[in-house]
């Protein structure tokens, strides 16, 4: 029956998918690459997922014809009835036995303190006594970009989104793990959390909620990014166009955006892609773009958490704010780029900080040096240098709090184990030399294409696990790391560097937060009653 039901399925979503087929530019630049993607492979989906697929593109289909084209060769959306072409099995009953641990090991204590930055490290602080306590805190964990979306998500059998969110935290707790790094929306055009400016998705918030009450259970802390660089939902892109001061669009939008691929300017004439580049960087300077950033960023801080009562700035459940994900003003067009989002990184940090003292703020960005900067030649590629970014520049202000850097070796065509290792080594350097100020290294990973690779994954991992555990050592700038990435079972595949709990590779990740663990273990506490002079750095609360 399962056989015949994803057949079935298969053949309906590819009638449906045959919608928008011929408007589709998907696909990257040769010399600028997206990193983080999800593959639309339907042969990579679980019959959940492709049934799921199945009512999004009916949901879609039925929004594009409602306004009345001409769709004659296409099926009436609400006539493909699924509990009439096929068999659904009964749901199943989400008790708690879905929520089972793994195994017996105990999970680690829920969050109470705040993570704050003090004299160049992470600390954790506690004040019960009537003392500032400061604690060194080491980061071991994850991305999982896309969870927002997944307490939404109700499985057609087995478990439903909540309960496989808990049994993910529940593994992460387990296994040591500490920190999940994930967007404050998602790229899911079904699955919005803003629908449109001041327009906000209740269901979409409560699945952020979820996530938040669901992580502090299991003492696993959480950043959190505002806006994304890549995807058009949640994205740049969907902030500028809907602005009321951003000039309208004279070009359409592309196939690949609108459909949830990334920002790209593969097979694009020069005038597409100069267009694109240059309403891009708008974003930056543009007020109706500021405005509903702002109006977002101020929902989410302000927010009470409905399943434990925590408004969202007195929570330490969140461990720090990314202002953008991998952010992009590109230079080789409009040469000031630089300084437009240099100028935004710090009115909009410090608009965060005035309505959110609590929490450490910090770019997002892969830490890119501009042309001119005396680590320019450490830069993957020669494009890199045209991105807007400047790794000292955009992490010197005083309200980004400490500084983050993302390695893509295969995306960036830098594979070599030599390129990793100078990478990070460089950033650590200019971190402590010209900064001051504590580094993660907040994505990294492999691409590997089948099961015969893992052990070349396995060597990247080991590889960034020993900088990572020596500089905690030897307290230097790197703090820990999150590796890219280990999605909720209920999403599609999320591509070629997703990390399995059963891998071999997860085995490396317990046995490295083991051992940050312990090394954290052997750090002495120490009285930081300063702490709270620290520019940026608000007096103790928490939730009551």
């Amino acid at each position: 029956m399962v056989t015949g039901m994803f057949a079935l399925a298969t053949v309906l979503l590819l009638l449906l998918l045959g919608l928008g087929a011929a408007q589709t530019n998907d696909g990257r630049p040769a010399d600028l690459a997206a990193t983080e993607t999800s593959p639309n492979d339907l042969s990579l989906l679980s019959d959940e997922e492709l049934l799921a697929e199945l009512e999004r593109r009916k949901a879609e289909l039925a929004r594009r014809t409602s306004g009345g084209g001409s769709n004659a060769s296409l099926p009436d959306p609400e006539a493909l009835d699924l509990e009439e072409l096929v068999e659904i099995p009964p749901a199943v009953d989400q008790g708690d036995e879905d929520c089972l641990p793994i195994d017996d090991t105990p999970f680690q204590e829920p969050v109470t303190d705040f993570v704050r930055v003090y004299d160049g490290q992470f600390v954790t602080v506690s004040n019960d006594s009537g003392t500032a306590v400061c604690e060194p805190f080491f980061l071991a964990g994850w991305n999982s970009w896309d969870v927002t979306r997944v307490p939404r998500i109700q499985s057609y059998r087995s478990m439903n989104g909540q309960a496989a969110l808990t049994q993910q935290l529940q593994t992460a707790s387990q296994s040591g793990l500490n920190v999940m790094r994930a967007w404050a929306h998602t790229i899911d055009p079904s699955y919005p959390v803003m629908k449109s400016h001041g327009w906000y998705d209740e269901e979409g918030l409560k699945a952020l909620d979820f996530l938040l009450s669901e992580a502090n259970k299991y003492g696993i802390r959480v950043i959190l990014s505002f806006v994304d660089n890549w995807k058009y939902p949640g994205g740049v892109d969907q902030m500028l166009d809907w602005s009321e001061t951003a000039p309208n669009r004279t070009m359409p939008l592309p196939a690949s955006l609108l459909e949830g691929g990334d920002y790209n300017q593969r097979s694009l004439t020069s005038g597409e892609k100069n267009y694109i580049v240059e309403r891009h960087s708008l974003f930056y300077t543009d007020e109706g773009a500021r405005k509903i950033y702002r109006d977002y960023v101020s929902t989410l801080v302000n927010r009470t958490n409905v399943y434990n009562g925590n408004v969202y700035r007195d929570d330490p459940t969140i461990l720090a704010w990314n202002l953008i994900n991998e952010p992009r003003c590109e230079t080789w067009l409009i040469p000031d780029c630089d300084d437009k989002l240099q100028s935004w990184i710090e009115s909009e940090s410090a608009f965060v900080k005035e309505l959110d003292p609590n929490h450490m703020v910090t770019v997002g960005e892969e830490g890119f040096w501009a042309s001119g900067s005396q680590n320019e030649w450490e830069n993957p590629t020669k494009w890199a240098k045209d991105m807007g970014q400047d790794f000292r520049r955009n992490h010197l202000p005083e309200s980004i709090d400490f500084a983050t850097i993302h390695i893509w070796p295969d995306t960036w065509g830098r594979p070599e184990d030599s390129f990793q290792k100078s990478w990070i080594l460089a950033h650590i350097r200019e971190a402590e030399e010209e900064l001051g100020k504590p580094l993660l290294l907040e994505e990294f990973g492999k691409s590997i294409e089948s099961v015969d690779e893992t052990e070349e994954r396995n060597q990247v991992y080991r590889s960034v696990h020993q900088l990572v555990e020596d500089s905690v050592r030897q307290n230097r700038a790197l703090k820990g790391s999150l590796f890219w990435n280990w999605e909720s079972n209920l999403l599609r595949n999320p591509g070629d560097y997703e990390v399995d709990a059963e891998d071999s590779t997860f085995r490396l990740i317990k046995d490295h937060a083991a051992r940050m663990k312990k090394i954290q273990s052997e750090a002495s506490a120490f009285s930081c009653d300063d702490i709270f002079g620290t520019p940026g750095v608000a007096a103790f609360s928490a939730p009551k």
